[in-house]
């Protein structure tokens, strides 16, 4: 589906709530990242400040290890106490050691699976397109709601499908 640039913020909903993409399993989540999701590993470093994998903090990204259904979300810096506690490496880092993710000992055999991933604030714009163009598994009633908030032109027949791997690109984004 290729949509026109100012119909991107019709997805940042699906992102908040967390969309379903299709990956390869038993990775780091650093290699996630940057291998499959062609996120550029300095703006792993600099720019996503906040990771949280399976509900928890994460601090080391090497050895977080991927698996089916793994939830990851994703922020830029956050204010605030919380923000500077969230963040990953910083100073207050200390302050959740019981509730930050413990580092995975093993590693798992590659597989083909899928994980959730949510984006926040500042991500939403710089991440969602690069995303939705490697593509998205949603369920019919998640894809009947982004139709409903979508240009007539854009609507298609959702049949019987359970679930669709949608990929959008937009004009004007790279």
């Amino acid at each position: 589906m290729q949509l026109t640039d100012d119909l991107l913020n019709r997805f940042f909903p699906l992102f908040q709530k967390g969309v379903a993409i299709p990956v390869v399993v038993g990775c780091s989540l650093k290699s996630l990242l940057v291998d499959q999701l062609a996120i550029p590993s300095d703006y792993v470093t600099d720019r996503i400040t906040t990771i949280f994998f399976n509900n928890s903090p994460v601090d080391d990204l090497e050895r977080t290890v991927i698996q089916d259904g793994s939830r990851v979300t994703l922020s830029a810096a956050m204010p605030g106490l919380v923000g500077a506690t969230m963040r990953r490496g910083g100073f207050y880092a200390a302050l959740r050691q019981g509730i930050s993710h413990a580092v995975d000992s093993v590693k798992t055999a590659d597989a083909s699976g899928s994980v959730r991933l949510k984006l926040f604030n500042l991500l939403l714009a710089e991440l969602a397109p690069t995303i939705l163009a490697r593509g998205v598994l949603l369920e019919r009633d998640e894809l009947y709601e982004l139709f409903c908030n979508l240009p007539t032109q854009t609507k298609h027949s959702l049949h019987d499908t359970c679930r669709i791997l949608l990929s959008v690109t937009f004009s004007g984004v790279q």
